[in-house]
C-alpha cells in the first residue's frame, strides 16, 4: 500500500485541497495507515508532476490562495491498476515485539510496566476508533448504508478486531510473566 495510491482514492471521491486531504485522512484512514501533513504535500507534488493530479487554484481575498487537487485519467487508471493488483505479501514489522523478545534481561516489573504503558496505548486507540464506529449504524441497519461506507467501515472493523486482540494477548502475557522467573541482576560495571 502506498500514501499515492491512498490520496488518489480519496481525490477520486471528491476534489480537495491538502488541509481538506489531511482532515479526511486522519478522520477515515489513519487507523490503519500514519502519515502527516508534509507527507501529504509532498506526495501530492509528485503525483502532480506525474500527471495524476492537477491543481485548481481558487483565489481568495482574505486568505491565501486555495490550492484544490484533482484526480486525471492517468491517475484514475493508476488507481484502479492500483486496485486491481493481488494483496501484497507484508512481513510484519512490530518494534515492541522487538523489544519483548529480548526483555529476558530486564526484571519482571520492568518489563510489565513498559507492556502497562503499551496497554494504555494501546487503549486509546481503541476509544478512538470505537467512537468512529458509534457514527455508523451496526447489525441490519448497516447493510443499507452505502456501498462505499461498506467497504469503509470493513477496515473499521479490522481496526477494532486487531487493538481488541492486542488487549487480550496484552492481558495474558502479563499475567505469564508475573509467573516468570525474574532475571538475574548482571553486573554492567
Amino acid at each position: 500500500m502506498s500514501l499515492p495510491h491512498l490520496l488518489l482514492g480519496l481525490l477520486n471521491a471528491s476534489p480537495m485541497s491538502g488541509y481538506d486531504l489531511n482532515k479526511v485522512f486522519s478522520t477515515t484512514i489513519q487507523h490503519f495507515w500514519t502519515t502527516d501533513q508534509s507527507q501529504i504535500y509532498r506526495t501530492l507534488y509528485k503525483l502532480e508532476e506525474e500527471n495524476k493530479v492537477w491543481v485548481e487554484t481558487i483565489i481568495q481575498e482574505d486568505n491565501p490562495n486555495k490550492k484544490v487537487y484533482h484526480i486525471t485519467e492517468a491517475g484514475v487508471g493508476e488507481l484502479l491498476q492500483w486496485l486491481s493488483e493481488p494483496l501484497p505479501d507484508v512481513p510484519l514489522r512490530e518494534a515492541w515485539l522487538g523489544q519483548l523478545f529480548f526483555s529476558y534481561q530486564l526484571d519482571n516489573a520492568m518489563v510489565i510496566q513498559v507492556l502497562e504503558r503499551y496497554v494504555v496505548k494501546v487503549q486509546a486507540r481503541l476509544k478512538v476508533l470505537e467512537a468512529l464506529q458509534a457514527v455508523f449504524p451496526t447489525g441490519e441497519a448497516r447493510a443499507h448504508i452505502g456501498r462505499e461506507y461498506q467497504f469503509q467501515l470493513l477496515t473499521l472493523d479490522y481496526g477494532l478486531d486487531v487493538h481488541l486482540f492486542e488487549m487480550e494477548w496484552l492481558k495474558k502475557a502479563i499475567k505469564q510473566i508475573k509467573q516468570f522467573p525474574d532475571a538475574a541482576k548482571r553486573n554492567l560495571d
